[in-house]
Formats: structure tokens, sequence, C-alpha cells
């Protein structure tokens, strides 16, 4: 068996790999923290990262683990639940090992290495009416690798099975260094086989002597499921007709082999899908129902309890995705039929009649694409939204997914929630009803002994309940760390003999991924967040309060690795472009609990991995939206820069950045000599010197500010009065944004009123310079109270400006019961122009391409802007999901930032742009408008400039 060691092996992995890799090698403090959790409740800090490109990194990291005597576990994205995918020796992440080496649409099969994305897959087949059938609720992160270690499965598992069903043959490294080609044999051609040498013959000879010595024992333990996947698969060798090796591979969690390419088959397409919703008033009636549906041939059954939905309506971006939901329901099943448009017309014609049948208070069908999908947006949520919570007591994983036969559920349901009450905690229960699987998360908190030992106990009395029911104890998510400790439980100690001796024939020492299905260690130990724990005392100058702190805050991270999605939304944009880890919020996230719970010291709060880490946050927020735990690493990020500002002092750019309104308005007391030297070389190579990328245009002023343009402008005649935010960019550089809002504003016969204010504070956040924008915050308030205390909105053109005083304001200014009163009134210029609701003479208009800015995004979404636009008749509104355009404010200006400025631009946006020859290129948010002027030569214009040019009698 392989022990670990000190951090002197980090100098010997150097000394073996560096250099030497398609990937990359990390052994500094730092990173091993980022990569020492996944998205359970473990934490195994690894020794060093070897990030592989290719066979070949897999091969040399073996090797060097072989000659350090450390032990090795691979790792795809790092989702997995019950801890296999931490490391105690080096970790071995194959996320970048993502080339699909062939798709064969005509015979419906693909060969891919373990780091493609199942989701990304599936796009790319599922346009020829294929699909990789195993589809999990990560799809949009999930390795195909990873869903290989585990047996991953998903809803559809009735109609497609797990993921072993895919496979056609797997490539495996072994600990040893050896490769192994594996595919399913027939008996005879295996026993033949065995006769050999080599590899192949060694683990074949195994297999078969597995199979003879324990078979009665396999056949008798083995529970008869479409999701077992605890322990090995040793009921594939004793098939009578084949010997499939490839199914011991998958579901081992990576203890015995390393996979570097996989042939699945693709399966087809339904014509068409439809969901039906069944309400009922118990999780036990929801249960009894689940029988009876299966009678109806549907493609998949999931249960919903009130816990889940209740914390979706909670959640302001998750909201929408309830509203199938037409009571007050304890337990809700999505019912999935496929067929053809007549057979499900056919079926949904009597689904009042079924739901009566099975007991249900209430149906409803779900039959069109928005429908359908915001129910896989909150199914995918549901760990995250649990999880994003201040409360001491959270959910937590560990017996999570356990399977029974379908027609025992009601039993296990109604014993589960007793095994519950009776431990004086509570639990929400979910998941693929339709196979037994249901995901179960008892409520406890980990760093306190009791809540750890009540955590035992569920355990313990879960894996005899789940045994006695002829269930398995892992029915998606695998063993890991949490459950191989009850394998003798559910399997007797014949099988985990058998275990033991698999695992010694594919892993003589032992090195692949220790404690894992074989000598497991108990299971509330290695805990991420345990009893005993201290967190550095840390007195932060924004305020944390509503997630409980600021440790709390960064801990609302649960691993589950939603910022690692690459082709929708808008979280991570770092990410999305780099594929590093680092850059992912996760690792932001990851990176500062280690600091607080003492992985890493103090000093490195503001150190220079710190500083790297944080570096290509661009402060979108989308994270505070997107992701289901609302983890607001903007926020973090501003508190990060100001302690390191305090420590070491904050730059001359810093400085120049923050206060950019003053530099503006200095450069307005002569704009035309200004700007014919800030159009200059000399002038860019000036500002580099400073820390500006001379790639970029500097900023220009106007001739005559908005201010002073504001008194000629039309008013409005009507009782409606507004005041306008004349935020930095609208005043200095882009007035006519202002005056076309205020045109149409007078025109829907509204006053508008210009109050002074101060910039809202938003580049001083962004530069760390938190006590500026208290002051900028205090003196707006003091401006603009006067108008909001007599109801006046106020309206923002600048999307980053108006949602910092009603989103950040809150931490700046905590105690000010003046802040909530102006976040109140605070509205974006097409949120207040649709309030007026006037008829308004707008002429025809044309079509469009919108790209929201990311804050909109983040904290209000792109409705307001595509209703505004579409108050001139004909305009037709495409929207890109283009997630961040790179230039984030000030971000793409700065040295070092320029280059992935651009390829986030380049990712969606500008190719975008440069094909929408006969659309308006609308943008709402400054910087995007600035990128893609000089990343496509085009000029987007705001929403008010578009409206306002639709006018009657503008020219």
């Amino acid at each position: 068996m392989i022990h670990e060691r000190s951090n002197s092996h980090a100098q010997r992995l150097q000394e073996a790999l560096e250099g030497k890799l398609d990937g990359y090698l990390r052994t500094d403090p730092a990173s091993r923290a980022l990569w020492s959790t996944d998205g359970s409740i473990y934490l195994r800090r690894p020794v060093g990262v070897v990030v592989a490109r290719s066979e070949e990194d897999v091969k040399k990291s073996l090797a060097a683990a072989r000659d350090l005597k450390l032990s090795i576990t691979p790792r795809g994205t790092g989702t997995s639940l019950a801890g296999q995918a931490t490391a105690p020796g080096l970790t071995l992440d194959t996320s970048l090992m993502q080339q699909v080496f062939e798709v064969d649409l005509e015979n419906g099969r693909c060969s891919v290495e373990p780091g493609v994305i199942q989701g990304e897959l599936n796009e790319l087949v599922e346009q020829h009416g294929l699909v990789f059938g195993a589809d999990t609720s990560t799809s949009d992160v999930a390795t195909l690798g990873g869903m290989l270690g585990n047996n991953s499965a998903g809803m559809r598992s009735l109609y497609y099975g797990t993921t072993a069903d895919q496979i056609l043959s797997l490539r495996c490294v072994l600990a040893s260094g050896e490769t192994v080609d594996l595919a399913p044999l027939p008996r005879d051609e295996a026993e033949r086989r065995a006769g050999g040498s080599g590899p192949e013959a060694r683990l074949l000879k195994n297999a078969l002597e597995i199979g003879e010595r324990y078979g009665d024992e396999i056949k008798r333990r083995y529970p008869k499921l479409i999701r077992r996947v605890s322990g090995y698969g040793l009921d594939a060798l004793i098939d009578p007709e084949t010997v499939d090796l490839t199914r011991l591979v998958c579901g081992s969690e990576g203890t015995l082999a390393v996979v570097t390419r996989a042939e699945f088959r693709l399966q087809y397409l339904p014509p068409e899908r439809a969901l039906a919703s069944f309400e009922f008033d118990s999780l036990a009636a929801s249960a009894r129902a689940t029988v009876a549906l299966l009678e109806e041939n549907p493609s998949a059954i999931e249960l919903l309890d009130d816990v889940a939905i209740g914390r979706a309506d909670a959640t302001p971006a998750y909201r929408g995705s309830t509203g199938f939901i037409r009571g007050e329901p304890k337990a809700v099943l999505l019912v999935e039929w496929s067929g053809t448009k007549e057979e499900l017309d056919e079926r949904f014609s009597k689904l009042d009649e079924l739901a009566q049948e099975v007991g249900a208070r209430e149906a409803a069908a779900l039959r069109s694409q928005d429908e359908m999908a915001q129910t896989v947006k909150l199914r995918k949520s549901i760990l995250p939204l649990l999880l994003g919570t201040a409360e001491k007591e959270k959910p937590v994983a560990f017996v999570e997914d356990a399977a029974v036969p379908p027609e025992r559920l009601e039993e296990f349901i109604t014993r589960f929630e007793k095994i519950v009450e009776e431990n004086d905690t509570w639990a929400c229960f979910y998941g693929h009803a339709s196979v037994g699987t249901l995901h179960v998360r008892p409520a406890l908190d980990t760093s306190d002994p009791e809540g750890v030992a009540r955590m035992r106990r569920i355990g313990e009395e879960v894996a005899e309940l789940v045994d006695e029911l002829g269930g398995s104890i892992s029915g998606e998510h695998g063993d890991g760390l949490s459950r191989s400790e009850f394998l003798e439980r559910m399997y007797g100690p014949q099988l985990v003999r058998a275990f033991a001796e698999v695992k010694s024939a594919w892993d003589p020492e032992g090195m692949l991924n220790p404690g894992v299905i074989v000598d497991p260690p108990p299971m509330d130990e290695q805990l991420r967040i345990g009893p005993g724990r201290k967190r550095l005392s840390l007195g932060t100058n924004l305020d944390f309060t509503e997630q409980g702190g600021f440790a709390a805050a960064v801990e609302l991270c649960n691993g589950s690795g939603f910022c690692r999605k690459k082709n929708t939304g808008t979280m991570c944009p770092s990410f999305m472009v780099t594929l590093d880890e680092q850059d992912s919020t996760r690792a932001r996230a990851n990176m500062l609990r280690s600091v607080l719970e003492g992985t890493l010291p103090p000093e490195e709060l503001t150190g220079e991995k710190m500083k790297e880490v944080m570096n290509l946050c661009v402060a979108c927020k989308a994270c505070k939206s997107e992701c289901p735990s609302q983890v607001d690493v903007a926020s973090m990020k501003t508190e990060v820069l100001y302690q390191m500002g305090q420590r070491h002092g904050f730059s001359l750019l810093q400085r120049v950045v923050g206060h950019i309104r003053s530099q503006l308005a200095l450069a307005a007391l002569a704009p035309t000599l200004y700007n014919s030297v800030a159009g200059t070389s000399l002038a860019r190579r000036a500002a580099g010197l400073l820390g500006i990328d001379p790639r970029r245009e500097l900023p220009k002023v106007v001739e005559e500010t908005f201010s002073k343009r504001f008194p000629s402008l039309p008013q409005g005649e009507g009782p409606a009065e507004l005041a306008l935010f004349n935020d930095t960019w609208n005043e200095y550089q882009w007035p006519e944004i202002g005056e076309g809002a205020v045109r149409l504003f007078a025109a829907a016969g509204a006053k508008i009123h210009l109050p002074e204010v101060v910039c809202c504070g938003r580049p001083m956040l962004s530069e760390g310079l938190v006590d500026a924008a208290r002051e900028n915050a205090r003196r707006n308030l003091d401006l603009l109270m006067p108008l909001v205390e007599r109801g006046v909105p106020l309206v923002g053109l600048e999307p980053s400006c108006i949602l910092t005083m009603r989103d950040d304001y809150r931490k700046l200014l905590p105690n000010d019961e003046r802040v909530s009163k102006l976040a109140e009134a605070t509205r974006l210029f097409e949120e207040a122009l649709l309030e007026l609701d006037a008829e308004l003479p707008l002429r025809g208009g044309a079509p469009v391409l919108l790209h929201g800015h990311c804050h909109q995004k983040a904290l209000v979404g792109t409705g307001p802007t595509e209703k505004a636009l579409a108050l001139a008749p004909g305009t037709e509104v495409t929207i890109v999901d283009s997630g961040c355009c790179g230039m984030a404010g000030q971000f793409g200006y700065k040295k070092g930032h320029y280059e992935v400025s651009m390829k986030m631009g380049e990712r969606r946006l500008l190719p975008a742009v440069r094909e929408a020859n006969e659309s308006v290129v609308i943008a709402p948010g400054t910087s995007c408008r600035e990128q893609i002027s000089g990343g496509a030569g085009r000029r987007a214009q705001h929403p008010a400039v578009y409206l306002a040019s639709r006018l009657d009698g503008h020219d």
C-alpha cells in the first residue's frame, strides 16, 4: 500500500515532470489547496497536481508517482459528491483531455478522450438526432471520464440506462504504466486470451477466477437494479455469454485504471418529448403514484419535495422555474413521455383521468420548450440551491443517492423520514423516482461534534435500511469516502474480499485513489468542515452579514462546479477562455476558504498567489445569480483588494482608475487639447507606464457635457417625475444617451430632474478603494434622498452604476436605513420607460442584435431591455448568449488582461456582431460598446439612442 509523506515530494515531482508534459504540473501550496476538494463534504490535500493533455502525460504522471511511492487520483471536473475526486497524493486532472477522435453518425458511435464534456458532445450530435444517453444534471460541466468513474446516469436511465450501458470499448492505462484496450468478449474468447501473456491476459484470468469463485455470492447479493453503482461490477463476470472488463472499470472511481480513450454508442433522440407535473399531499403518495405511473411507459419520473421548491422560490434567478406549480404540494412528480406528436397528444388528452387514477391533487401539461427548460434548470440546481444558505445546519451529501426497487420506494421514503425525524433534523427529498434513486440530504452542522455523530448514525441506519429493502447504497454518485465503509453491510465479507482481489490484480501497489471502495477510512473523517476547525479572524470593510459573515459567504461555494461551464451564460468569463481551474469561481472561493481555515497561512490573503487567482475575475456578478448558491465573488474580490491595499498600499493605476470621474472631469476642462493628445501613440506609451495596455484607445471626452446640454432638452407635461442619475460616461463621453432618454421620457409625459451626483463608486469598488466608495455612497444618499423621499424614481443609463446603488450600497452602508429606500427607487432606463406605460410616437424598428451588460444580466435580466426595444413597431430582437464582452469596466484596459479580454469577446460576441450586418447592435453598457468598437469595428448603440432615433420628428 502506498503511504503519503511530506511536502518534500514537490521538488522531486518538479524534477520528474516539469517541462516534460503536454499539460502542466503545479506543486505550490495554493494550487494544492485549490484541488483539495470536490463537490463533497471532504478534503484531501494533494502533494501536487498534474493537469494532463495526453495519454503520454498520464503515463509520465503514473511513472513519477511510482518512483516517489505516491498515490494518484484521476479527476475530471471535480463535481463528485462522495469525495472520490479528492487526492492524498498526486491529483491527475484529465479535464483538458478534450479531443473527440471520431463521431460515426451512421453507426451511432463516438470515440473521445476523458475530458470531453457530456453537454458539448450532445451539442455536437443532437443536430443529427443522436444523444449520449446517460444525461446527468451536471451535463454542462461533467466530463465523460468522470461519468465513467462513477457510472453516472440521469433522469432518463429508465430509458437509456447508465454510462456502463453506453460503452463499446475503453483504452486504459494501469498503475504499472501498461495500456490495455478493453471491450466485451465472448466467454470462450476471454478464456482463450486469459491463457496468454501481458496485462489483458492477467486481468482476464483474474476476472474468470473471481466469477468462478464468487459466482453464487454475486448472484445472491447483487441487487437487480438499473442504478446499482456501489462496489465493482462483478456481476459482469458471471454472464454466461460474455466477459466484459469495461463494466469493472466503469464505476470503479479511478481505483483500477485511468481511462484515456472511450468509445461509446450514441442513442437516437425521440421525435418529441413532453412533461406533466403531478402534485401530491405527501411524499408517500408520490411514491405510490410512481409505481402506477411506471405502467404508463414514461421515459422519466422525477420527484421534487416542498423543500426544493421552496428554495427555488426564495432565489430570484430560479423563481420562474417553479411556475408550473399550481398549489402548495408536499411533493411533485415530473413525468416525461417520449414519442411522436400524435402519441403524446393522445396521452395528454387523458392527463386528468391519469391524475385521478394515481391520486394526484393537480396535474399540468408542460409541453413547450420553455416550460420544459425551466424544469431542467430547477432540477440541475437543487443541490447548490439547498447549500446556498447562511444557516449553520445545511443539507449534507452522504446518504444522498441510495437506490431501492421502485415498488419499495414508499416504504423507503416513510422510514427514511422517520430516521431524519428521530435524529432531530430535516431533509430534502428529490431525484429519480422512476428507478428508485433519491437524493436525500439531511441538514447537519459538521463543524459540531454532535452534528458529525448524527451524520454517522444516519449513515449507518440508512445503509441498514437500503440493505433490508434490497437496494444499493449508491445509485448514482459512487461510494467514495461517504459510502465505501458500508459496502460490507450491503455485499457481505466475501464480496468485499473479492473487491480487494480485483483491486490487487489491477493495482498491486494500491496506488490508485486509496481509501475508495477498498480499505476505506471511516466516513466521518477527512471532512472539509469538521469539529475543532479554526477560522482566521478577519475584520472586513464590506459588510457580509446577509451571508452570515465573510467566512460563511466564502463557504457558500460547495464545489459543485457550475462555474466551469463553457457554452452558456456568463459565469465564469475567465474560465471559459483559459480553462484553468484557478480562474474559476470555485477556485477563488476555495483559495479564500483555505486561508480562513488555516490550510494556507494568513499572509496568503494578501499574497501573490491570491492576487494571481483573483486577477482574472472581471467582477461580472454572474456568480451571484447563475451559481445557485449565490456565491458573490465580485464582492469578495473587492474585499481582498482592499485588504491588499491596506497591507501593501494602492497603486497609482488603482487610484487613477478608481477616480476615473475626476480624471475625465479634468480632461473636460480642455477637451480639444486632451483629445488630440490622447489620440497619439506617445500618450498610449505613457499610459503603458501607468499600466494601461497600449493597444487600447484612451477614452475621449465630449466638447459639451450632458449637464450643460440638459437645460435645452424638452420636458414632459404629465404628472410623472423621474430623476436621471448622470453617470460618468453619460456626462463626459456619451451625452447622446442622456439626450435620447430625456426625449423619450418627455414624449411619455414625464418631467425629468437632473440632480447633482458624484460617482456611484463602482470603479472604486473594482479597485478595492472601499473607503472612497463608501464616501461617495454617503454623498449620493445626501444628494438624492430629497427626491427619493418624494417618491421620484432614480433612473440609470449605465447598468453597472445604477445597480451598484441597488446592490452594493448595502455592503458599504449596512446600518443606513436610506440605502434600502434608494435601492427601491432605482430603475434601469428600460424599466423606467416601461413603467410610464405611455403611447410613444415611435416609427418602425429594425432587426436588433442585443448584448446585455453583465450586471444587468446578473441582477435584473435582459427582459426589460427586450420589451423596451419592442416598443418600436417591427423591432426584432436577437439576444447573443455572449457572456461577458471581456472589457468589464477597466479590466480590458489593463496590461496583462488584453489577450484574455479579447478571447472573451471572440468567444461569442464579436463574431456575432461581425455576422449581423443587417442588424443594429445594441449594448447598454459603456465598456461593452468600447469592446465592440475596438474588436469588431462596429458602433453599438444604447437602447435609449436606438429608441430616440425612432421618435417622430427625430432627424
